[in-house]
């Protein structure tokens, strides 16, 4: 209104000057039409606020803050503060003492009432958990038998003698944040609301820990003369073995794929002379939900021209200890970094990426027992000490059921007592047949069975391909039933890292459609002197991949690349036997091979993993601020969901009619 009544004052100053030469009538009759139409405006704009009910919520400039919640220490004892954040519940002591906790992202304070103020005693009572507030008042230390020694600020509160409510919180919220875990709804609730439940201290310090590292990831790299570089998310349809999301476009029969990882892009950049590239990248891939996989993820993504293996490695032990430091505290050094071959793994712990924590090695007894077999199998034997008595046959039973190892014929294991401990492979299984049983002592020494011991043996085929073995498998499975029982117990900040190298370039095609695929992806370069092999015998030719495993989880794997245009064509066409629609989808590449590309190699690690580690979080979705849930779901927005037949049209697309 102030600004139309300066337009009625200007006005009217104009009528003054120029009503000399009006008639008096036409002068007061143009004034009342002004002011009538200045009274139906603002008629007009009052009606449009009908129903406008705000007056919970505080209008106008309020004090801005002066310290953080989590910052205050009995130093600032006498100052007068301003505090911003979220209310927790106010608790009444009387109707004099009232205790109101206020919590920002670093931490939580005690406000206390006790001026008799009537006024803000009111708006104290009528604010609601979550409530967001503005509060001034003074910092008192706490008497000492008030001292809450379980919180940073617990020896202060503040005495509180003003309030500005500056968003009330409604009163039906799914749940408060400053809830315990055990009280809080399931997890599809607090995603459906994770803008609530990113307010936990937890997850508040889990993605706070994840800048952090990104950042000391990021300056690493920059220091060491790494050149951050951006690659397209609109990419094309490849068939680098993961399901792609298809991207429609306006051009009939014209599609995009999001990106699996940047890997041809970036190959592409060493071509173009970038020789230390590096990208915390987005990937995407159309797979179904487990604990440690997203359909959209993060990677920390580097290549390098003119390296080795060991080159890259340095790199990546290089930042993994920066983080280790600057997140935990823990300093990891070069001995910290152990190297094993694909082939050890799998022998010695049945997995491509083994959890050394704890040891219980797979052994192969085939040489005591040389009639149980031949030259294509081997006789994998594990000791479990002590498991006799901890593993009860409905637990033995149990884990059969759940590994599907009941008709498995070449299975078999045996509890370990003093009438058996000379004897007992006549009691496991087909060993029984063998004519070397009175082997059992010599393995009893070598392998170091005792009295008590649980035994098991499966026999396997002599080659290894895959992640890994049945053994292996049951390895795993047992050690978690024995930390659940207490028996085996580890070091949560133990960190066990290890280099698996050479793995097999190639393991057969379980779909049957060719005889070889590639192990991890077809631009692996094979080691020099393998190279003759690939056109004889592609099962030993072993690539130059490395993963990076920490505690069991894959964390991170590279290879050395082909750089060899003809080398790669041969492997796309003689190899792999690709059709020629399908690997003319890499001519781009081959194209840039071509042009004077650099040997070179690199590494992705899965950023969203190796958080989850950091953070003992037993999932990804905890270290992620916007996680899907299952069937990739996003619950907060609702999506994906369904578009117009407008916008289907308009891309050309019809929807089928499948289940």
């Amino acid at each position: 209104m102030s600004t139309r009544l300066a337009h009625i004052v200007q006005r009217s100053t104009t009528l003054s000057i120029t009503r000399q030469r009006l008639q008096p009538n036409l002068y007061f009759a143009s004034l009342r039409r002004l002011h009538s139409s200045c009274q139906l405006k603002s008629k007009h704009e009052t009606s449009s606020m009908v129903g406008y009910r705000d007056s919970d919520r505080f209008h106008g400039n309020y004090p801005q803050r002066t310290i953080k919640c989590g910052q205050l220490t009995t130093s600032n004892e006498g100052e007068r503060v301003v505090l911003s954040g979220w209310v927790q519940s106010p608790r009444a002591m009387s109707q004099d003492l009232i205790f109101i906790p206020i919590r920002d992202a670093t931490g939580t304070t005690q406000l206390v009432f006790r001026s008799g103020d009537s006024q803000l005693r009111a708006d104290i009572q009528k604010l609601t958990a979550e409530s967001v507030i503005c509060a001034e008042g003074i910092v008192r230390k706490r008497p000492e038998e008030m001292i809450n020694k379980h919180q940073s600020t617990g020896a202060i509160e503040v005495e509180l003698d003003k309030i500005y409510c500056l968003n009330p919180a409604s009163t039906s919220l799914p749940f408060w944040p400053s809830q315990p875990l055990k009280n809080l709804p399931n997890e599809e609730v607090r995603l459906r609301h994770r803008y609530l439940d990113l307010r936990r201290p937890d997850l508040q310090n889990n993605i706070r820990l994840r800048s952090k590292v990104a950042n000391t990831v990021r300056q690493f790299l920059i220091d060491n003369d790494f050149v951050e570089i951006e690659t397209p998310t609109l990419f094309k349809s490849t068939p680098e073995g993961a399901r792609e999301y298809i991207v429609p476009t306006r051009k009939k029969g014209a599609f995009y794929a999001l990106p699996q990882s940047p890997q041809q892009h970036k190959q592409m950049l060493m071509a173009a002379g970038f020789d230390r590239y590096f990208q915390i990248a987005r990937c995407f891939r159309d797979e179904d939900l487990r604990a440690d996989r997203q359909p959209e993820f993060t990677q920390i993504d580097l290549e390098m021209s003119f390296v080795t293996p060991r080159d890259i490695q340095s790199i990546v032990q290089g930042f993994v200890t920066q983080i280790w430091d600057k997140a935990l505290g823990i300093q990891l050094d070069e001995s910290t970094f152990r190297h094993m071959t694909y082939h050890e793994a799998m022998t010695k712990y049945g997995s491509d990426k083994p959890d050394v924590r704890f040891d219980m090695q797979i052994k192969n007894i085939g040489t005591y027992l040389p009639d149980m077999v031949d030259d294509n199998s081997v006789l994998d034997c594990l000791v479990v000490k002590k498991g006799a008595a901890a593993l009860t046959g409905g637990t033995l039973k149990a884990m059969q059921k759940e590994l599907e190892l009941a008709d498995e014929k070449d299975f078999a294991f045996v509890k370990i007592n003093e009438n058996n401990i000379h004897s007992w492979p006549s009691k496991c299984g087909k060993l029984k047949h063998s004519s070397h049983i009175n082997q059992a002592s010599a393995m009893n020494t070598d392998l170091g069975i005792d009295i008590g011991d649980l035994v098991l043996v499966h026999k396997r085929e002599q080659y290894l391909y895959g992640g890994n073995t049945l053994m292996g498998r049951v390895r795993l499975h047992l050690a978690g039933v024995l930390q659940n029982l207490g028996v085996m117990k580890l070091d949560p900040n133990a960190y066990k890292f290890l280099w698996i190298e050479s793995f097999p370039l190639f393991t057969p095609d379980e779909q049957g459609i060719r005889t070889w695929q590639a192990t991890h992806h077809p631009f692996t370069a094979p080691y020099d002197e393998d190279i003759p092999l690939l056109a004889t015998d592609p099962a030993k030719v072993r690539g130059q991949h490395y993963d990076l495993v920490l505690n069991g989880m894959e964390i991170g794997g590279g290879s050395i690349r082909i750089h060899s245009p003809v080398m790669q064509n041969f492997i796309f066409d003689k190899v792999l036997q690709l059709e020629r629609h399908e690997y003319e989808r890499f001519d781009h590449l081959i194209d840039a091979l071509s042009a004077g590309c650099p040997p070179h190699g690199g590494i992705a690690l899965g950023f969203d993993r190796l958080m989850s580690i950091l953070c003992h979080a037993s999932s990804i979705r905890d270290v992620i601020a916007f996680p899907k849930a299952a069937g990739g779901k996003d619950l907060v927005v609702n999506s994906p969901s369904e578009v117009t037949a407008a916008q289907l049209n308009e891309y050309g697309l019809k929807l089928a009619d499948i289940e």
